[in-house]
């Protein structure tokens, strides 16, 4: 299967994006490619999340908002490996298509906790609940 050069997110998803950074960096002087990192390091989790969870994301219907460089994403491949190796991607579906489904339903998670607790829930997230 043919992997796109550039994944994204929906417009709205995108939108919630751009309000967890400026929650998370609400210095309006920060430097353009510093918000840039985080909002890689955001997506890159929502991806991690999606995968520890072993989640089955829907497809994506208007992803129209395809602004991240894969080679920039994902510069050592260490995403693509993990679902290529996990075999957790469906096979009518490019890894980076999935990737990229991941991410669209961990930051919509991210956001709807951020609105509901008034922050992100990381040691939800990170910590063992066993």
């Amino acid at each position: 299967m043919i992997e796109p050069k550039r994944i994204g997110l929906t417009p709205l998803v995108a939108q919630q994006l751009d309000e967890l950074l400026i929650e998370l960096n609400p210095d309006p002087d920060s430097k353009n490619e510093t918000v840039k990192l985080v909002k890689f390091d955001i997506y890159r989790l929502a991806v991690a999340l999606g995968i520890k969870e072993n989640k089955s994301p829907p497809a994506l219907n208007d992803k129209s908002n395809t602004v991240f460089r894969v080679n920039e994403l994902d510069p050592d491949k260490t995403l693509f490996t993990v679902v290529e190796c996990l075999d957790y991607c469906p096979n009518e579906t490019s890894i980076y298509g999935y990737i990229e489904q991941l991410a669209e339903q961990g930051i919509k998670e991210f956001y709807e906790h951020l609105q509901q607790r008034g922050e992100l829930p990381l040691a939800d997230y990170l910590l063992d609940k066993d």
